[in-house]
């Protein structure tokens, strides 16, 4: 049995919206889980259902076998991080991280026991004694998690807890939670729209749009195999090259055409026998997806044939910027590469590397 379970969970508001679509998931114990998503797609209210802070309109949830959909937030025996720290500007950090555990009662000793288990922790064994005005925006986030921590919950939430840092201690925040992860094995659910924040932390991934689930996998799975045209888009910095374009078949190769196209290019994806079952889209219109760093380029050959628009050195890679099918798209190199603007180049696509995804489902479409 899994260890959280959402059944059908629904939640619509009085004014007649409906922010989560019937969801079902299942989460094991000690695993990471990131919910993943632009802002408005239903992540935030998941958890905040979860947190009993969000009546549920429909559905329920089990927590280690028990059913907590009704469950005043005080009963659920969960923790929450938010977004905006909520640590007591008038308490030391001491003082904050112990306040949960004198809300049940402990007794002293095992409080001050607690307190200094998690700040050691964390890393803020120092700053006990001081207010939250007298810490930086990552030491304060840590008081949060200290604060999570002690009360050993079955199940932590955090909502959107680096997006007040800065990009410098935004990342070593992560690490900092990730390594706190490893070493207590708390079951987790992070809510993020930063997929870099997803991929660094999660064991899964939830995708969620429009109130319900697009995919759910690994990391590795869910931008290497994209089930639907929304997560190819969604997933990738830079994003997925995405075109509408029309399958002919030529002397065996599989040919993507663009009728609408202000030029009229063709782009050659490969021997037809590396999409096997592709016949039945031969002459229809589907979705082309191909990630930048998944296209190489060579010298011009008449086929594939394009000029580079744009480049944009990063150091470790570059970024160059061409047109296919009358529409920018980049293309990701390792290195400093040395490559003029205008230059005349041929693409190169790995078809192993090629998603396809149905036009009118915008479901991916798998050859086996």
């Amino acid at each position: 049995m899994s260890y959280l379970k959402l059944n059908s969970l629904k939640k619509t508001y009085p004014n007649g919206v409906t922010a989560v679509k019937d969801i079902d998931l299942e989460i094991e114990k000690g695993e990471f889980v990131v919910i993943l998503g632009p802002s408005g797609c239903g992540k935030t209210t998941t958890l905040r259902m979860l947190a009993g802070l969000e009546e549920v309109t429909n559905g329920s949830i089990i927590l280690n076998g028990r059913d907590i959909t009704h469950l005043p937030p005080r009963q659920r025996d969960i923790s929450m991080i938010f977004q905006s720290y909520a640590v007591w500007p008038h308490m030391t950090v001491a003082e904050n991280i112990a306040y949960p555990l004198k809300l049940r009662k402990m007794d002293k000793h095992t409080i001050h026991s607690k307190v200094q288990e998690v700040a050691r922790i964390c890393n803020i064994l120092d700053y006990l004694n001081r207010y939250p005005a007298q810490l930086s925006g990552g030491q304060r986030q840590r008081v949060a998690v200290a604060r999570a921590l002690a009360v050993d919950s079955k199940l932590s939430l955090m909502d959107e807890p680096l997006s007040n840092l800065d990009a410098k201690l935004r990342t070593s925040v992560r690490t900092f939670l990730k390594e706190i992860h490893r070493n207590t094995g708390a079951t987790t659910i992070f809510v993020t729209h930063d997929q870099a924040e997803a991929m660094a932390l999660a064991d899964r991934i939830v995708v969620m749009n429009e109130g319900k689930i697009e995919q759910v996998g690994s990391t590795r799975e869910i931008y290497n195999q994209c089930g639907s045209l929304f997560t190819a888009q969604f997933m990738g910095t830079p994003p997925a090259n995405i075109q509408k374009v029309s399958l002919i078949s030529n002397q065996e190769r599989l040919i993507a055409n663009d009728k609408n196209a202000e030029t009229q290019f063709s782009l050659d994806l490969g021997n037809q026998s590396a999409f096997p079952g592709i016949d039945r889209y031969i002459g229809e219109e589907i979705f082309l997806a191909i990630r930048p760093e998944n296209i190489n380029i060579s010298e011009p050959k008449g086929i594939n044939e394009t000029s580079i628009e744009i480049v944009e050195p990063q150091g470790a890679y570059t970024i160059l910027v061409t047109k296919v099918f009358g529409s920018e798209w980049k293309i990701m190199l390792e290195g400093d590469i040395d490559i003029r603007i205008g230059q005349k180049v041929s693409l190169i696509i790995d078809p192993g590397k090629i998603m396809l995804f149905d036009a009118q489902s915008k479901k991916r479409v798998n050859f086996s």
